[in-house]
């Protein structure tokens, strides 16, 4: 397992890629559409910010989540005690994801990158 991302929920996607470009140094590493929401990863250096603009209310709640990369993402899903809240799915990028609840609500992502 290791570190991937952190994703934030943001009200305005171009306003928020600017931000991170024009003050810290971001460069957009890959866009897409994925039902409600526009996805978009930033990267500079090591570091990965996905950002995500969502028409859903209720989608609008979620501020925070953090992901890590696994190499079987089946094996995982088959090992963890807790059920998933949404996935496993399959993004247009071809990752398979799960996404799960930790014991203070923060959203847990698991992923497999299947390129």
């Amino acid at each position: 397992m290791k570190w991937h991302h952190i994703g934030i929920q943001v009200k305005e996607l171009e306003r928020s890629i600017s931000f991170y470009q024009t003050n810290f140094g971001f460069n957009e590493e890959i866009r897409f559409q994925y039902e409600d929401e526009q996805i978009v990863f930033l990267t500079r250096e090591t570091i990965r910010i996905e950002l995500i603009e969502s028409r859903l209310e209720s989608r609008k709640a979620e501020q925070l989540h953090f992901s890590w990369q696994v190499e079987n993402l089946d094996e995982w899903v088959d090992q963890l005690k807790i059920n998933p809240i949404e996935g496993p799915i399959t993004l247009p990028n071809g990752w398979r994801t799960v996404f799960y609840q930790g014991p203070d609500q923060e959203l847990i992502e698991l992923f497999q990158n299947e390129s």
